[in-house]
């Protein structure tokens, strides 16, 4: 208790996270209780200002929403990584050798999460309409989906929260706690790659180091949750993680780096015109890593876990028919037709007016053309992105597509000239992005993605465009340096040697 003393200082307003700002100045407010501290008016109360709630109850004019926490497994173990490599070497000539290596690891009893608090499934038998047998989480009630499969709205599509909230296997316990994370040793991962140098040491005054790697990368997340690749699967009951086990972020297929001087032979000329020049390259040539949408919008399954978590999850995924290198963003998808609505990226069709996807929601069943008819879909080649039923889960799974690989040659020459024994002048002109390729960021790989138009559910309809980049890799860089990805530069030098 805090007496109050001669100030005129006051409280104005007090929120809570998630609850609206309260400055009635009412009786059991703290801007109240602060004014008129005592014996039986204290300023705070635990149960008249409570942090969390059940999400149904009402107090001092709003609802405390339900918090989220998270556990660790007491049987953690220490996660380790096993390394191998087979190599061998060959010299061809005196001056030219060839690399040749085999290298691979496996992650084992990586760090991973799963809510153990999902909302139990329901099995709703002979709904009628077609719709057959569904199982799927407690959100849905049998005239719900009845209904929205019938008449698909917004009010007939709407998950039941209520019905979420009580199927939560905790919910009797610790009705405040909405999602419960445990960490455990959940994951692993995979690396295989062919790895080849082809080296040359002043063969006729050309100096080269190229590289080549051929590798896929796989796992459960892409950097055990130091930033956000540690992703909560979309169904931690039924499908585990079975679709998260994919291409991770950094996955780079090809990769293919020549690094060369050449030193121009010298011949004796007046004033040293022919002697001393030297020409230096690096080029890059790379494959794109993998990116995917995620729907934070639209809670499918009747779960509630595509949103809300305070850790990263996987979101809904849509289901996608066709061949992934169809959404490959080749120059950012330039040369694509913009759909009906004129949004760049993948082209999105409203309802139901493309054949192809309507077709493929007609073979899943009457929620999923519901559901189409509702967000629309994607269509770009013979492939389509369609969202998952209602009642159920899509079937993509995380990094679904490439992005369109990143492609670089940087120059640079430079001249010696000598100024007796002791003092050297090098004169050097650098050229960064020499052709002057434009290059744009993966849609969501690293900084400069984002993340509206990899939401399926909202890059259509509000133009945005799926899987449509704005930024260059050195844009979207939080350090961006020369050769990142920038419209070409050229600058000039001179080095003092004595």
């Amino acid at each position: 208790m805090v007496q109050p003393g001669a100030g005129s200082i006051n409280v104005l307003n007090v929120a809570y996270a998630g609850t609206p700002i309260i400055n009635t100045n009412a009786p059991g407010t703290i801007p109240y209780q602060w004014a008129n501290n005592g014996p039986t008016t204290p300023i705070y109360s635990l149960f008249a200002s409570p942090a969390c709630g059940d999400g149904k109850t009402t107090y001092l004019g709003y609802t405390p929403s339900q918090c989220n926490v998270m556990m660790v497994n007491p049987n953690l173990r220490t996660p380790y990584v096993a390394n191998w490599s087979l190599g061998i070497q060959r010299a061809i000539t005196n001056n030219l050798s060839l690399d040749l290596n085999y290298v691979g690891n496996h992650g084992t009893k990586l760090i991973g999460a799963l809510d153990i608090n999902q909302p139990a499934s329901v099995t709703h038998t002979n709904l009628g309409s077609g719709i057959g047998t569904v199982t799927t989480g407690a959100g849905w009630a049998d005239t719900q989906l009845v209904n929205c499969a019938t008449a698909p709205s917004a009010g007939n599509c709407a998950v039941n929260a209520g019905l979420e909230q009580s199927a939560r296997p905790f919910y009797s316990k610790f009705p405040y706690l909405k999602f419960i994370d445990e960490y455990g040793n959940l994951d692993s991962s995979n690396y295989h790659a062919l790895q080849a140098v082809l080296t040359a040491r002043n063969y006729h005054g050309l100096s080269l180091t190229t590289g080549y790697t051929y590798s896929h990368a796989l796992g459960y997340s892409s950097d055990q949750g130091t930033s956000g690749g540690l992703v909560i699967p979309i169904n931690s009951y039924g499908n585990l993680h079975s679709q998260l086990y994919s291409s991770t972020i950094f996955d780079v297929r090809q990769r293919l780096t020549v690094s060369s001087t050449f030193a121009i032979p010298s011949k004796k000329s007046p004033g040293q015109i022919l002697q001393g020049w030297l020409i230096n390259s690096v080029v890059l040539v790379q494959s794109g890593t993998p990116w995917g949408v995620a729907d934070t919008t639209t809670d499918f399954a009747g779960t509630g876990e595509q949103a809300g978590n305070s850790q990263a999850n996987q979101a809904s995924q849509w289901t996608f028919i066709g061949n992934a290198s169809d959404f490959t963003p080749n120059h950012n998808y330039a040369g694509v037709t913009p759909g009906p609505n004129g949004a760049p990226g993948v082209p999105w069709f409203a309802g139901t007016t493309n054949q192809t996807c309507l077709t493929g929601a007609t073979a899943i069943g009457p929620l999923a053309v519901a559901s189409l008819t509702r967000l629309g879909c994607y269509a770009l080649g013979k492939s389509v992105l369609i969202p998952a039923p209602y009642g159920g889960y899509g079937t993509g799974t995380r990094n679904l597509f490439t992005g369109q690989g990143f492609r670089n040659v940087d120059l640079s020459v430079s001249k010696s000239q000598k100024f007796g024994e002791r003092l050297t002048a090098q004169f050097r002109a650098e050229c960064f992005n020499v052709l002057n390729h434009v290059t744009f960021t993966n849609p969501s790989g690293g900084p400069g993605g984002i993340s509206a138009n990899l939401n399926p559910a909202r890059a259509g309809s509000t133009g945005q465009g799926l899987g449509f980049a704005v930024n260059t890799p050195d844009q979207a860089g939080s350090n961006p340096v020369l050769g990142s990805g920038g419209a070409r530069h050229i600058q000039l030098g001179l080095k003092l040697i004595f």
